[in-house]
């Protein structure tokens, strides 16, 4: 899987397998400071009408407790349907280091750099 960096940002597209409607590509922020797997804005989990499946407690990077609703979503992630949980949070859609277990990430940081994420050899 392949992006780019943007203004400073390692940018991966994620590709929705939604049921009824068309496959969505989302543009994600790749965040390795958030431990779960997906984030998106309210707004845009109840447009791809994602499953609910369980509320959680967290606390932020300042220390204060934050409560949040989890959604279920398939994705397609090297090449393959995996069903990941997403949290409805932010304004930026984030991909944390649960997605990332198992696979190398690289990262040019510089404008239009390269952004690859590949499956380990375990």
């Amino acid at each position: 899987m392949t992006g780019q960096v943007l203004e400073r940002r390692p940018l991966i597209t994620i590709v929705f397998l939604l049921e009824g409607m068309p496959n969505l590509g989302i543009e994600f922020v790749v965040d390795t400071g958030f431990t779960d797997y997906l984030t998106l804005p309210e707004e845009a989990i109840q447009v791809m009408r994602l499953p609910f499946s369980h509320r959680a407690y967290g606390t932020l990077a300042d220390g204060n407790p934050i409560e949040f609703d989890v959604y279920a979503a398939t994705i397609l992630w090297s090449d393959k349907a995996c069903v990941v949980p997403v949290v409805a949070t932010g304004k930026r859609p984030l991909l944390g280091t649960s997605l990332l277990e198992q696979y190398e990430l690289k990262i040019e940081f510089v404008e239009k750099g390269r952004v690859s994420i590949t499956k380990m050899e375990v």
